[in-house]
Formats: structure tokens, sequence, C-alpha cells
């Protein structure tokens, strides 16, 4: 309720950036301990883990019929559907076609390509984020188990032990997903979240390039969430950094040291999808993450309808920003681009 009168008393206010070097933000902002380390969740088959699997699966070449091309790739799969309609019963005559032709590879893609490719869900008002739907555009992978570590802040064995790993295909590019992701004055209205504050700090929002990190840009957001009956709330400092990683794609990591979570911390890796012509298809969010409320019993089913939420409304808003563009690709990789950050209105007092 609260939400929906802040969206009611005026425009989003526009927060500016300051330009800063890499002491202002670790470790007053973003401390680099924070940023998940792959030795902390890497599996013994590299498959299993979503960030290294659906890259290495996109860049595979598959063995493709001379008179069916778009057998090649995930990237030509995934453009082929767009080029029949972008329907559910085209992509299921397309996997239909392929089985066919190719068993193989039917077997390997099909299901990742029903979840992602048909978010019909997300268009629904009544969409909730709590009921798994298989049209919700959500593909989940399987949960990980933490890895001991003797380094802080890992060593700290308080609160579950798990990290939970999801997707999500937009046609959207980095500017509009940053657009949104940054755009608070709307997020604080997403389906499945009770909000009473999304508040990001002015003087935390930095940006700049370190000859050592490459470019970066963070903040902290102050937020207070409703929890159901008999908990009242939780409040969280969120820490947000967005980086580049080794091979230029932009990485977003969050951490929150907030005492009402025993830990808060996960990634997301932007993967940009080509067809094997080299044509930009999307982008593919893939979100490791984990976190564990202080005397909530919060359930891993519980921790998934949260990233249900987050990656159903992200991608919701940023394929519609992306149209709005003019859906011509700007920013798909090997840059941060510049966003704004929107706050919501300032409550009447």
């Amino acid at each position: 309720m609260l939400a929906l009168l802040l969206l009611c008393l005026g425009s989003p206010r526009v927060l500016e950036p300051t330009r800063a070097d890499w002491s202002a933000l670790d470790p007053k902002v973003f401390p680099s301990a924070w940023m998940l380390p792959e030795a902390l969740w890497k599996p013994a088959e590299r498959e299993k883990a979503l960030p290294l699997g659906l890259a290495d699966l996109l860049e595979e070449r598959f063995d493709a019929p001379q008179r069916q091309p778009w057998m090649a790739s995930l990237g030509d799969l995934i453009a082929e559907h767009r080029r029949r309609g972008g329907t559910p019963r085209a992509l299921e005559e397309e996997l239909n076609e392929l089985r066919a032709a190719r068993p193989a590879t039917h077997a390997r893609v099909a299901k990742l390509l029903r979840k992602l490719l048909v978010a019909d869900a997300l268009l629904d008002p009544r969409w909730d984020p709590d009921k798994e739907r298989a049209d919700d555009g959500v593909y989940f992978g399987p949960i990980l188990e933490r890895r001991v570590s003797t380094d802080p802040p890992w060593n700290a064995d308080h609160g579950a032990q798990t990290l939970h790993q999801a997707a999500t295909f937009m046609r959207a590019d980095l500017d509009s997903i940053l657009g949104t992701l940054h755009d608070y004055a709307a997020g604080i209205g997403d389906l499945g979240t009770n909000y009473e504050r999304l508040e990001p700090l002015p003087e935390t929002i930095l940006f700049g390039e370190d000859e050592t990190h490459g470019p970066f840009a963070a903040l902290r957001l102050s937020i207070r969430s409703d929890l159901p009956f008999p908990f009242t709330h939780y409040d969280c400092d969120l820490r947000v950094l967005h980086r580049l990683d080794s091979r230029k794609r932009l990485v977003t990591y969050v951490f929150s040291p907030s005492r009402d979570f025993y830990w808060l911390a996960g990634e997301d890796v932007c993967l940009p999808v080509r067809s094997s012509d080299g044509k930009w298809q999307g982008t593919l969010l893939v979100r490791l993450s984990g976190f564990d409320l202080r005397g909530v019993p919060d359930s891993d089913d519980e921790r998934k309808s949260g990233t249900r939420a987050a990656l159903g409304n992200l991608h919701r808003r940023a394929q519609e920003d992306f149209a709005r563009s003019g859906g011509v690709a700007r920013t798909i990789e090997g840059a941060i681009p510049c966003f704004r950050v929107l706050a919501p209105p300032q409550a009447q007092r």
C-alpha cells in the first residue's frame, strides 16, 4: 500500500552519480572481498553451474542439417523462434522439427528453451512469483552447496549454506537492463514485492575507471520490506557493484552487511546471445545468489520465489524499455553503459 502511495506523490527523483577512484569504492561502498569468488561455488561438473555452462553452450556449434542451418547453435534456435513469430506454438513446432532431425541436440536444449523463450505469465497482472509457471520465463539450475572457505567473510558458517541459480533471456540491451534495474521509482511497485522503502543513497552513487580493475559503477540502497505474519519486516543495506569480467561481459555483484541477514551475496552475468552470422539476438542474464534472514524460517523454495520475482519483473520492464527505445541494440558487451538512478518520490510529511 505504501509503495502505491509513493508512486502517486510525484515524479521520480533523478540522482546524479559522482566520479570516483577505486579507493572510494573499496571498502567504503563495496568491499572487494564480497565479490562472489568462483572457488566458493564452482562444482566439479562445470555444466552444472549456469554462469559457466550457459556461456559454454552459447559458444557451441551443433551438427545442423544443410537445409536447416537454424539448428546450428543456441543463438540460431532463438533467432528462428523470433522469425516464426515468437509464440509458444511456434516454439513447439520448431522443437518438434529439431527432435526429428537432431534428437541429441533437442535433448540438450528443449527444456531450457521452453523456459527462456515463453514468458507470457509476466504480462498477466495477476502473476504471482510464489507460484512457478511453465511460462514465467525463468529457468532454474541445480542448487549449489557453498564450499568451505578459510577466507573472510566466507569462513562464517551461520545460516543456509546453499546458492541458487537462475537465468532469463531478454530482448533487451545492457542500456535497458541497467536503466530498469536502477529505476527504483518503478521497482518499488513490482509484482510479488512488499517494499516499504527502496531508497538509493545519493552520496554512494559512484562511477569510474581503474587501471587494475577497469570501469565500474556502484551504489548503496536502503531497503525495508514487509514480511508475512507473525514477522514484521526486514531492513537491508544493499551494496551493488557493476564491473566487466576478463571477457568484457557485464557482471553485477551484490551483498549486504545488514544485521537482519546471516548473509546475502550474489552476482549477475550478462551474456550476449548471437546467431551464427554474428547478429545479436538478446541478453541472457544468469544469476547466482544466496541469503538467509535471521529468525525467519525461509526455505530454498522461498528464495527461488524471490529470484523469480526479481528476474521476472526485470525481464518484463527491460523488454518494454528496449522496445520504447526503438529496439536497436546499443551496448551489448565491453562497456558499462551510462544509466540514470531514479528514486521514488519523497513521501509527504
